[in-house]
């Protein structure tokens, strides 16, 4: 007798793979804020690749990159919205490509990094400080990118892969590319 979990020895099964890609998020994003937050004064910028890439300590009330500051109650119900329709969907996340399913573990952990410090501090924790001169892009932290990394990837699968993603959402095989009839003769 055959088992089936043989086939996929020495892979994590697709839902495994989504969740702990975004434990792994989740678990370095908290503890890099956390070092962060212990280490650096709020406002007082720390030079790592001169002033293109520094370190300073900031505190957004807004979505990722400081965009729409003071939102308040509306990115925790944003950020557990979201968590919750990856959660709610990964059946389907299973049947996606590999990194696929890590791109939405990528989405689903930088939700719940940001969500855990909405709810704990009021607002999230942002660090990463790019850009030349006084021209610099919002500060941003490991959910930030995580998110951003996921979101590209899958836009990436929806926009060029997306006949393939229809099929495994839908269950319905893919029609097989239509081939010209050979004539012999």
């Amino acid at each position: 007798m055959e088992c089936s979990s043989v086939t996929t020895r020495g892979a994590p099964p697709a839902k495994l793979r989504l969740f702990a890609t975004a434990l792994i998020i989740v678990v370095a994003d908290q503890v890099v804020k956390r070092v962060v937050v212990n280490v650096l004064e709020l406002g007082r910028p720390v030079d790592v690749l001169g002033s293109f890439f520094r370190l300073t300590l900031t505190e957004n009330t807004g979505a990722a990159f400081g965009i729409f500051r003071g939102g308040g109650i509306w990115f925790i119900v944003v950020s557990a919205i979201a968590s919750i329709a990856i959660v709610a969907f990964a059946r389907e996340i299973a049947k996606m490509r590999r990194w696929e399913q890590v791109a939405f573990g990528l989405i689903l952990g930088g939700a719940v990094g940001n969500l855990v410090d909405r709810v704990r501090l009021g607002a999230v924790v942002d660090f990463m400080d790019l850009g030349l001169g006084h021209r610099r892009f919002p500060a941003f932290n490991v959910a930030d990118s995580a998110i951003t990394i996921g979101v590209v990837l899958v836009a990436f699968s929806f926009l060029f892969l997306q006949k393939h993603i229809s099929a495994h959402v839908s269950g319905v095989p893919e029609a097989p590319e239509a081939q010209p009839e050979r004539r012999d003769g």
